[in-house]
């Protein structure tokens, strides 16, 4: 029972983290113009951006649900012990992301506030998957110098670079090319859109290398795989003008890298 609860918490927290990007791609992120209140009532009007925004609050509210009801069996059971102070910070940061993604309606999406609230997602979300990892066991250790946990790093940064390129309205910056750019002028937009890109390419290399690691080759083979379909499926939502099918199958691929990555990491 405790396991499910802890196991519902991560799969909630990737499906919120995923619905999110879904949200952002069909451009939907002031759907709801206030908060936390939609239009001033506790449903939503019949407008498609409206309900889609409505529907990652609940879903936002039932996820912390399961957080605080995370960090009340570890604080329970492993009371005192490493496992229960990373379940109060689960809390606390889910905490911070309700109240940035209030910050993000209310002050209407400005640039650090949407940082902030990618990089509170993703860690509550890798929080959750320590929990996770370890629950039951206060014995772990960190493989720093693993392929898997160098996948996770860049990856985490690669989101966070991918938020910035989001924010810049610089997805179509390099219009269909979905390789390097090539013969555009170069300004802001599209050298932040290279960067995501030449980025991209650098974890596909580290990937690659991890296939010639035989102590993690399982995990390492399915990374490869992962890392060349999300690499695949951004080249599509370029190819697909920023597709919201494409743009989420894009970000969950590299959420998953992301939770399969620090598992590996984690001893």
């Amino acid at each position: 029972m405790k396991k499910g609860i802890v196991l519902l918490t991560v799969v909630l927290t990737y499906a919120l983290l995923v619905f999110g990007s879904a949200v952002a791609a069909y451009g939907a992120c002031l759907g709801c113009p206030d908060w936390p209140l939609c239009y001033g009532s506790l449903l939503p009007p019949e407008q498609l951006g409206a309900q889609l925004e409505y529907i990652h609050r609940a879903l936002a509210a039932i996820t912390a649900l399961f957080i605080f009801g995370t960090t009340f069996i570890t604080h329970r059971d492993f009371k005192g012990l490493f496992l229960s102070k990373v379940g109060y910070l689960l809390s606390a940061f889910v905490i911070a992301q309700i109240l940035i993604g209030g910050l993000t309606v209310i002050l209407k999406m400005p640039f650090w506030v949407s940082m902030s609230h990618a990089f509170f997602g993703l860690s509550t979300f890798v929080l959750a998957v320590f929990v996770m990892k370890k629950f039951g066991d206060e014995n772990f250790s960190i493989r720093i110098k693993s392929i898997p946990f160098w996948i996770f790093t860049l990856l985490f940064m690669q989101v966070l670079l991918g938020t910035a390129v989001r924010k810049a309205n610089a997805g179509f910056s390099c219009g269909q090319d979905i390789f390097l750019c090539l013969g555009m002028p170069l300004n802001g937009d599209v050298l932040l859109q290279i960067s995501h890109r030449i980025f991209g390419y650098f974890i596909l290399l580290v990937s690659l290398l991890g296939l010639f690691d035989s102590s993690n080759r399982r995990v390492n083979v399915a990374l490869f795989i992962l890392i060349i379909l999300i690499i695949a499926f951004g080249m599509l939502s370029v190819y697909s003008l920023l597709s919201p099918t494409m743009v989420s199958m894009h970000y969950a691929l590299t959420l998953l890298a992301i939770g399969i990555s620090f598992w590996a990491s984690v001893k």
